[in-house]
């Protein structure tokens, strides 16, 4: 097993201080913590809602809405936890980084929270939360292991579990981990194995290039302790260069190159997704592969995307040497994450649909599993760029993004942490890129103009799909009124 770094981090510790504890990440470290016997509490910017709310109130985690140098005076702790989006602008870092005292992220906590487990980092730009969601309840059900994922599971109202399991299954974000430490999050995890779901570049306010994040990725891999194995895509080119380099334990999976579990025969239903898995076993006290073992999944999802989510999924579970009954079990007990082709209902027999995707692959994929299950219908996408940088560094391939859909309406680009200057993107450019791709694409001022436009031209049997991060997030739930 490959322990933690920060072995000590814990030594000593009672009690745990959480700066931005209303982020989804951070209410479910903190929610583990407190599970796991931590005094814990907290502060946000802000009231928070669910699910952090709900998760912090049925831990009994009491919070101040609100930063101010009192609320660490008034509550002493024995560690500091900040989110990745604070600094110290924030009072309460500012307090602490004046007195010497250090703050910690939540990747680095879960790090040694976890440390009596095998911890597995799932990692990719597209299909983390789907990938460690389905892997995570999987192993809950056939280990009782523990899981926390960067979305709530649908069915489930959470995205942590703490159980008495071998595993711990983590998210692996290749996101900053703190305000002042660049390191990815997924590095701080201390991965015993990895599933690697593909890699494309992103993140273009932290990253340069794809060079820059495949570089990341590649320590990711040569990080793995002897006995570790990495499960990767091995239809995306950059992670199969990436594995090609390296002597870890490999396990590929694909639907299109050879690899050691393939998918073929793919059958989209009402319920989702059935399709064939192709594998072979080493013989035992040999280095010979015995003939391909057939078997056939069914997930409760659509899309290509998926599919390989999934067959990241069976490969590790298989090669564990957990029973393909186990595997199927575990896996038709999952529905999805919140927020990740959520069906949020039908109105007036308009089916409603709301997404997180943002990076134009996700959008793609989306779309055609969206076309997958509704061949026959009209698709309405409406979409909310997010942030000017990745918007301008992937326009060429947004633009070519919505070709599932029949209706697209653009929302103005969504800053988030990032200022609006005279040299960025507009979504009038946006419009203008994928118009030359797409006859039917359309500019909204703003949600409420979304939903006049929706409600005066949507007909029985459309469909939507609202893809947004920030202001258009709940434009899905209002067509529901």
């Amino acid at each position: 097993m490959n322990y933690s770094e920060n072995l000590d981090l814990l030594e000593g510790v009672k009690s745990i201080y959480f700066i931005g504890i209303g982020g989804v990440g951070m209410s479910a470290a903190a929610g583990i913590a407190a599970q796991l016997g931590f005094e814990v509490f907290g502060s946000d910017s802000k009231e928070l809602y669910d699910p952090a709310k709900q998760v912090l109130e049925s831990n009994g985690i009491e919070y101040v809405a609100g930063y101010a140098v009192e609320n660490i005076q008034n509550n002493s702790a024995d560690l500091y936890i900040a989110s990745s989006g604070e600094s110290e602008s924030n009072p309460e870092v500012a307090y602490l980084v004046e007195r010497g005292i250090q703050v910690h992220s939540f990747s680095e906590l879960l790090a040694a929270l976890s440390q009596e487990k095998l911890r597995v980092v799932v990692a990719g730009t597209h299909g983390k939360s789907t990938t460690t969601g389905m892997l995570g309840k999987t192993l809950q059900e056939i280990d009782d292991s523990s899981y926390m994922t960067g979305a709530v599971l649908q069915h489930e109202e959470t995205n942590f579990h703490v159980g008495e399991g071998h595993y711990f299954v983590f998210e692996g974000d290749e996101y900053k981990a703190l305000y002042d430490d660049p390191i990815p999050k997924f590095h701080q995890y201390k991965a015993d194995i990895l599933v690697l779901t593909n890699l494309e570049f992103d993140h273009p306010d932290i990253f340069s290039s794809l060079e820059e994040m495949q570089d990341e990725f590649r320590q990711l891999i040569a990080a793995l302790p002897s006995d570790g194995v990495a499960v990767y895509n091995a239809d995306d080119i950059s992670l199969a260069m990436l594995m090609h380099e390296n002597n870890v334990g490999q396990v590929s999976f694909a639907l299109n190159n050879p690899a050691d579990f393939r998918a073929t025969n793919l059958v989209a239903n009402e319920t989702g997704t059935s399709f064939d898995v192709a594998w072979t076993k080493i013989k035992p006290g040999t280095t010979e592969k015995s003939e391909p073992i057939i078997e056939n999944y069914h997930i409760n999802l659509f899309g290509d995307i998926n599919v390989y989510n999934a067959l990241g999924v069976i490969a590790l579970l298989r090669t564990l040497g957990f029973s393909q009954e186990q595997v199927q079990d575990g896996i038709s007990s999952y529905y999805g994450v919140k927020r990740r082709f959520e069906l949020i209902g039908e109105n007036n027999g308009i089916t409603i649909y709301d997404d997180y995707a943002h990076h134009p692959t996700a959008v793609l994929e989306t779309l055609k599993a969206a076309r997958t299950k509704f061949p026959d219908k009209k698709i309405w996408a409406v979409f909310e760029p997010h942030t000017y940088s990745r918007t301008s560094a992937t326009l060429e391939e947004l633009a070519k993004s919505f070709g599932s859909a029949d209706e697209v309406l653009l929302a103005e680009i969504y800053p988030a942490r990032e200022v609006k200057t005279a040299e960025s993107i507009t979504g009038t450019q946006v419009v203008d890129a994928i118009s030359k791709h797409h006859e039917h694409v359309r500019l909204v001022e703003d949600k409420k103009a979304a939903l006049a436009l929706l409600k005066g031209e949507l007909k029985p049997g459309d469909v939507v799909i609202v893809m947004a991060v920030g202001n258009f997030n709940l434009l899905a739930q209002d067509l529901m009124v």
